[in-house]
């Protein structure tokens, strides 16, 4: 009962904050504006945005089928792409994104990849993902810095915030790989401090859950210890990832028929506003996604065609993919465990 009322509050709050941000745009008079401005922007910028989007999902069924054939595991790149959407969608559909990869691990498996494999191929992919996250906003910040600061203005607090999660996250799971003594001094740290609070009912239960995980991921990594080059794959299709995802915005902005603005210097901004609202722990960081776009990109889009940009935004990079994910899931789903189970095979050398 309280699942399900969990996923109703989650749905209301998804697209309760559409409703707002349509409501709000009626009573500012901006709505019939951004529906001219939609209606102008031409056919060949929306293909770009949806195969950009397009791509970032493939990106995600590459990661891991890369990793897996790299262990040996043959798991067909088709239904790996139905793994990653339905991956995308559960993220977006949960707090925190907290339902994706364990449903992500839950179709592998039935596919038979074995647990350890299925768990490892998602921790190397969120890990590479997360680090070029890092990589590549500092390397924006740093060329666009003074761009940045003009159009953040005061805000600014909420993209170190962001910025700065990001990176002890980074550390965090580097920490994890290289240093499980320290890691496991936090754990039961933070276990005891659980306890005196009353979080933890079961220390010893809690201690275990996360002790599990901790070697999972030490194991993910030592997987890659002595392969660089499968490592620097895993590097490259995160950052590949992350820059199709910010891309949909600069064709929306060119589909709208602005100018002025750099490719650079809007994939700056769209990577700050990322890492801004990423940490937000709400379905799709719903309200945190719309509010910073609007502070974000006030000074890029103007009155009037603002409120088209967000919808046109949000509609490639999140009510797509819960549309797409929802019916991927359900057509699809039901023929999971069936047909050609994963092939375990010798892991190939570097």
């Amino acid at each position: 009962m309280k699942k399900k009322a969990g996923k109703v509050l989650n749905f209301v709050l998804i697209f309760g904050t559409l409703l707002i941000v349509l409501l709000v745009g009626i009573n500012g008079q901006e709505m019939g504006a951004a529906v001219e401005a939609m209606r102008s922007m031409g056919g060949r910028w929306i293909v770009l945005a949806l195969a950009a989007y397009a791509l970032f999902g493939a990106g995600d069924a590459f990661s891991l089928w890369f990793f897996l054939r790299r262990q040996g595991c043959r798991v067909p790149f088709l239904y790996l792409l139905f793994v990653a959407n339905a991956g995308l969608y559960y993220s977006n559909i949960t707090p925190g994104a907290s339902g994706g990869q364990p449903m992500q691990i839950y179709y592998l498996h039935k596919k038979g990849v074995p647990l350890g494999l299925a768990s490892s191929a998602l921790v190397v992919r969120f890990f590479s993902f997360q680090a070029m996250l890092s990589v590549i906003a500092t390397v924006l910040w740093i060329g666009h810095g003074p761009f940045m600061a003009e159009q953040i203005g005061s805000h600014m607090w909420i993209l170190i915030v962001g910025y700065v999660y990001n990176i002890v996250l980074v550390i965090g799971l580097l920490l994890v790989a290289l240093k499980k003594g320290i890691v496991r001094f936090f754990i039961n740290l933070f276990v005891k401090i659980g306890v005196r609070l009353r979080l933890v009912k079961d220390p010893a239960a809690s201690t275990a859950k996360w002790e599990d995980a901790l070697n999972t991921f030490h194991d993910s990594i030592l997987l890659l210890k002595g392969h660089p080059l499968d490592l620097a794959v895993q590097l490259v299709a995160g950052g590949a990832q992350l820059m199709c995802l910010m891309t949909v915005l600069y064709f929306i902005y060119c589909g709208l028929g602005l100018e002025g603005v750099t490719y650079g210097q809007l994939m700056a901004m769209d990577v700050a506003q990322y890492v801004s609202a990423a940490y937000i722990p709400t379905p799709g960081a719903s309200g945190a996604q719309e509010v910073s776009f609007s502070m974000y990109f006030g000074g890029i889009f103007p009155d009037g065609i603002r409120l088209a940009a967000l919808l046109l935004w949000r509609f490639f990079t999140y009510y797509l993919s819960l549309l797409v994910g929802a019916l991927i899931t359900v057509g699809y789903g039901w023929r999971v465990g069936k047909g050609r189970k994963a092939i375990m095979e010798r892991p190939k050398d570097a």
